[in-house]
């Protein structure tokens, strides 16, 4: 059994539409497919910018013209860094739930490459120069996604 360090609480960067104590108070089980629903929907998210990439690469026509495309990607990489951190948070709320004496429980090693619940690498992000992550403070906390919401 690996021994996890010690992390008293969870740093949340980004807007989120929910909270480490409300995400404490849900069973295990609910925040295991809670995980499997956000990996997912990041998995569409940086395929749609991948397909918009594609598009405006081979469409040729200026920034302007594609506004609309550009606009959903950027929101779209918001999104998915947003829904990150969101993993993050559950993750580390489903580790401290199932830690015992320090130890983490060895049934839900989340982060571990051969893990079910968590996919084999980190999900990347479509980026290019131009592209900047706006702040915390910036952030509208993204809404309208199913899933939890506390």
């Amino acid at each position: 059994m690996a021994k996890q360090e010690n992390h008293d609480e969870f740093k949340v960067r980004m807007k989120q539409p929910t909270t480490i104590d409300r995400l404490l108070e849900l069973d295990v089980a609910a925040l295991i497919s809670e995980i499997r629903r956000l990996e997912d929907s990041v998995e569409r998210l940086v395929r749609s910018n991948q397909e918009i990439w594609e598009f405006l690469e081979e469409d040729g026509s200026d920034a302007e013209s594609n506004h609309a495309l550009v606009e959903a990607r950027e929101e779209n990489l918001v999104t998915i860094e947003t829904q990150k951190e969101r993993i993050e948070m559950i993750k580390w709320c489903v580790a401290r739930k199932t830690r015992r004496d320090g130890v983490d429980n060895p049934h839900y090693q989340l982060s571990h490459p051969h893990s079910t619940s968590s996919p084999a690498g980190p999900i990347p992000t479509i980026s290019t120069p131009e592209d900047s992550m706006p702040e915390a403070s910036h952030l509208s906390g993204v809404g309208g996604e199913a899933g939890i919401s506390l």
